[in-house]
């Protein structure tokens, strides 16, 4: 996934006085030395041909800004200070009600925003998005023509595409002789990896360029979906053939009064017949969740430090509820242990296995975190219920495999 590093940025700089080329340092939360940069390409027309400096008033720790190797070769994106975001002018009692309503429906100004982006063989996509550094201009030493911004957006798209290619690993086409009836675990596994690949690349698309998803033209061209940039084909032969057999022909009777004829007493027990209890292992996970939200609800805001979405409390609570949620799915119809939905089913078993293996490790780096030492009962008994989950997971999937 892409790698933000706006908070650890203290201050940096971006030299395209150079055409083609891109050079610049970042000085970074936790490291002495920066990080140097060194890029093919240039930047957006407002700081072509200029040096950017840029010092960020409030830094913060990042653990991911640590791995970022010290040397960072590759390809340009997106570099502008042009961009308008929107932005709320929060004053200090809007910041402490940041994650309430009133918040949310206050008035936003827009502002400009740095963007610097660039890729690179080690980390992919890197980038530093933000409205609040402090940013300084040089003069320029030469000027991008309009053509040759368009070139450099077009060559960025190219790499953003590449980019998602390699995160999406799109199979190669099957040959006829090929079975498309597996309905092994394996290849649901392997379906169901695809799918979580693609959902991937499509929200790293809709963070970039907006939420305004299968709209927007450039996330259809990175996310490699040709055949949208082209529009609707044309009706051929065939499908106008198929729609030759109305002319001619007199409307359907209507069916008014057939509902009448209805035993309504079949109807009922049809119904009840399909109704069944919820499987007990996902009430458990339900019930799990559920206790998990409602109790650590006031610690979290009290207990966990800025976060960027990789703590042990942020990834304790991710992979809990991705199996609360997929153990819905895949146990919340009838015949989920029928035979023609068992490798399905076994393959969504695995991977809430793998949740509950990556809910546990969170835990217990949680359990040993300061400010929860004080409430290690809760973390035992949070501790327990997993175990229990995952263990009606094992029984479930032995469960199927003999049938």
């Amino acid at each position: 996934m892409a790698l933000r590093l706006d908070t650890a940025v203290i201050r940096g700089e971006i030299d395209n006085t150079t055409r083609d080329n891109v050079r610049g340092k970042l000085w970074l939360v936790g490291r002495e030395d920066p990080v140097i940069i060194d890029l093919r390409g240039n930047a957006w027309r407002d700081v072509a041909g200029c040096k950017i400096t840029f010092t960020n008033p409030d830094p913060s720790p990042q653990p991911t800004s640590l791995s970022l190797p010290p040397k960072q070769k590759g390809h340009v994106g997106d570099i502008t200070i042009s961009c308008k975001v929107k932005v709320h002018p929060a004053t200090e009692k809007q910041e402490q009600s940041r994650e309430e309503d009133d918040f949310v429906d206050s008035p936003t100004e827009c502002q400009n925003n740095l963007y610097i982006e660039w890729f690179s063989p080690e980390n992919g996509r890197v980038f530093i998005d933000g409205t609040n550094f402090e940013v300084c201009l040089s003069a320029w030493v030469w000027e991008m023509e309009e053509a040759e911004e368009e070139a450099q957006k077009l060559s960025n798209l190219h790499a953003m595409r590449d980019w998602l290619a390699g995160i999406i690993q799109r199979p190669e086409s099957k040959d006829d002789d090929d079975d498309d009836d597996d309905d092994s675990e394996e290849s649901w596994e392997k379906s169901l990896k695809q799918s979580d690949r693609l959902a991937d690349a499509h929200m790293e698309a809709i963070e970039k360029y907006g939420v305004d998803g299968l709209h927007d033209e450039r996330i259809a061209f990175v996310m490699g979906w040709d055949h949208i940039l082209r529009g609707s084909p044309e009706p051929d032969d065939d499908d106008a053939a198929g729609e030759a057999w109305k002319e001619g022909h007199e409307a359907l009777p209507e069916l008014d009064g057939i509902e009448n004829e209805l035993d309504d007493q079949a109807f009922s027990d049809f119904l009840e017949e399909r109704e069944r209890e919820a499987h007990p292992l996902q009430t458990m996970a339900y019930d799990f969740v559920l206790r998990l939200l409602t109790e650590i609800k006031e610690e979290r805001s009290e207990n966990t430090v800025k976060s960027d979405g990789s703590s042990p409390l942020d990834r304790f609570i991710r992979n809990s509820m991705n199996i609360s949620g997929k153990l819905a799915g895949a146990l919340g119809t009838h015949d989920f242990d029928a035979s023609f939905q068992t490798g399905h089913t076994l393959a969504i078993l695995r991977r809430c296995l793998n949740w509950a293996n990556e809910a546990l490790a969170a835990l217990n780096e949680l359990m040993k975190t300061p400010d929860w030492s004080d409430r290690q009962d809760l973390l035992n008994d949070f501790r327990a219920e997993l175990f229990a989950i995952r263990d009606g997971i094992n029984d479930l999937r032995k469960k199927l495999r003999a049938n």
